[in-house]
């Protein structure tokens, strides 16, 4: 009996308390909304008894490492910019999307963007330069022992830090502009004849002369990102490294890349076993709303609501496109909640509240929801 019990603490310790199911998990994020979708999937990782620990710019727009009730670890990168620089900069890029891009086409967008890829590139190598080249802050890293890093590729540099620390690495990711990213460095087969590049505008469905356009729009993504590549990331990698590569090579070494959307979402494609689809990772449990949202909510009668929102980052919109969009809203036999924090449209309709946020995952579980 004394041996039957021993046994049964021995397997309940080894299958529930031991240590050696948990990891320690360094995080390289990318800010804003990837952010929040990223979130999720560490404060999972920590209720199943794993170490994170982020590796964040002292300057950013959400993730908030000063947050004392935080389940992460923050290790704390010293960057040169201030919070005014980076707030001018997404201000001026969103609002250049959000105004001029929508009237170009998918080849003009990439030229427009080059400016500003370079600025952000150039504070990716800030932040980078604040951990590589801190002999201090490594040996620390060195020391925790991390199982796996964790990066979102939209913002360079995790991969090197994973090079470095010697531990594989995982991506977070949605997609990048032509699936160049994916396809390059991720090996992911596009056959150009019915996968149609991202931002290309294109369905699966192509005649002759749109697959021809979807193949050149593959070289010409191509193009610009390898020699984007080239310019600014392969030297600096192969300095760090102390040896020639290329962010491409270094990016194909991850070890999985968590799709963020359903894959029923994608146009019919091959896939590889390392690409994983994690939609819907954000959603969570509906709470209730606040009491006058729930009141214009409830007042919608039979036609229900509609929630409108360009993303959290779009903090503001010309006068002219305002009043494009609040009239074409007023239209609307629904109930319309806009994300807006910009100076209220004149043309704005009775039937449309701003709200400077608001809880799209509370809204979705509404049955009033369209």
């Amino acid at each position: 009996m004394m041996g039957q019990r021993f046994l049964w603490l021995l397997w309940a310790y080894t299958c529930c308390w031991s240590p050696g199911f948990c990891g320690k998990v360094v995080v390289w994020p990318t800010d804003a909304s990837h952010w929040i979708n990223l979130k999720v999937l560490l404060e999972e990782l920590v209720l199943r008894g794993h170490e994170v620990t982020v590796l964040v710019p002292s300057i950013n727009m959400l993730i908030d490492y000063r947050d004392t009730s935080s389940p992460f670890t923050f290790e704390v990168l010293q960057v040169p910019f201030t919070q005014e620089t980076l707030d001018a900069i997404m201000e001026d890029f969103l609002n250049t999307w959000v105004n001029e891009f929508t009237n170009l086409s998918s080849w003009e967008v990439l030229w427009k963007m080059k400016k500003d890829l370079e600025v952000f590139t150039n504070m990716s190598k800030m932040t980078c330069d604040t951990l590589v080249l801190n002999p201090q802050l490594m040996a620390k890293l060195q020391q925790a022992k991390f199982d796996i890093l964790i990066a979102d590729p939209l913002y360079i540099g995790g991969e090197l830090v994973a090079e470095i620390l010697a531990i594989p690495f995982i991506y977070s990711f949605r997609f990048s502009i032509g699936n160049t990213a994916e396809r390059l460095c991720g090996r992911l087969p596009s056959p150009p004849s019915y996968v149609p590049a991202s931002m290309g505008r294109l369905m699966d469905r192509m005649h002759f002369m749109e697959r021809l356009r979807n193949f050149l729009f593959y070289l010409y993504t191509d193009y610009f990102y390898l020699e984007f590549w080239r310019d600014k990331w392969d030297e600096y990698y192969s300095d760090v490294l102390g040896r020639p590569t290329t962010l491409c090579e270094t990016m194909g070494k991850a070890e999985m890349w968590l799709i963020r959307t359903y894959w029923d979402f994608e146009f019919p494609r091959p896939f590889l076993p390392n690409f994983e689809f994690v939609g819907g990772l954000h959603c969570q449990p509906a709470k209730p709303l606040p009491k006058e949202m729930e009141e214009f909510v409830q007042s919608s009668g039979e036609h229900g609501i509609v929630v409108f929102s360009l993303g959290s980052m779009v903090y503001n919109l010309t006068d002219e496109k305002s009043n494009i969009i609040a009239g074409a809203l007023s239209q609307l036999p629904q109930k319309v909640l806009w994300r807006y924090k910009g100076r209220k449209p004149e043309t704005l309709g009775s039937n449309t509240r701003i709200y400077d946020w608001i809880p799209q995952n509370d809204l979705l579980a509404i049955r009033k929801m369209l």
